[in-house]
């Protein structure tokens, strides 16, 4: 989507947060509510109004309804993010397991290296395990770091990658809207 088309959706969300709140005009105030809001995707506008809307922030003022909606959002993705990576680790140290009982550890890694990880299915259904954004992940962390901290320290490995869905799909949010 044109980057202006994008920019006048925003602050129609903006405007209409304003109008919502009956906050007088001012460029202060818009940007900071922009700044409070530039994380929420157009399509979570509907459900950010009806979060709002929904009393729990009945002693709040306007500013602090929106930053606490906000947050519930980023706390939302955060934990599908977490989520995400302990279904990686889950899967990778299967995987690395797997491999150390039917190899030393050397040929194992190098083993773990040529896997073609995207094809990986399950066994029941066939259906395949991994989604774009984990193959993503797996690339932009190097297989070998997966095989070599995959069982060291699961709460790192978790975090790490996590950050770097994080860091992933906010980078494919422009292609995304572009589409």
């Amino acid at each position: 989507m044109d980057n202006t088309i994008e920019h006048n959706i925003k602050m129609q969300f903006v405007t209409s947060l304003m109008n919502y709140f009956k906050i007088e005009e001012d460029i202060n105030l818009r940007h900071h509510i922009r700044d409070l809001t530039e994380h929420i995707d157009k399509r979570h506008y509907r459900e950010f109004f009806r979060r709002l809307s929904s009393g729990e922030h009945a002693y709040k003022n306007a500013f602090e309804k929106i930053a606490a909606v906000a947050k519930s959002f980023t706390e939302h993705r955060q934990n599908e993010h977490h989520q995400r990576a302990k279904y990686l680790y889950d899967i990778m140290y299967e995987l690395r397991r797997t491999l150390l009982l039917t190899h030393p550890l050397e040929s194992a890694a190098d083993e773990f290296e040529q896997i073609y990880i995207a094809k990986i299915r399950d066994k029941k259904s066939g259906d395949y395990l991994l989604k774009k954004e984990d193959v993503a992940v797996i690339r932009s962390l190097g297989k070998r770091w997966i095989f070599d901290n995959v069982a060291a320290d699961k709460s790192y490995f978790i975090a790490v990658c996590a950050k770097e869905y994080e860091r992933l799909i906010a980078s494919m949010q422009p292609q995304l809207e572009a589409k």
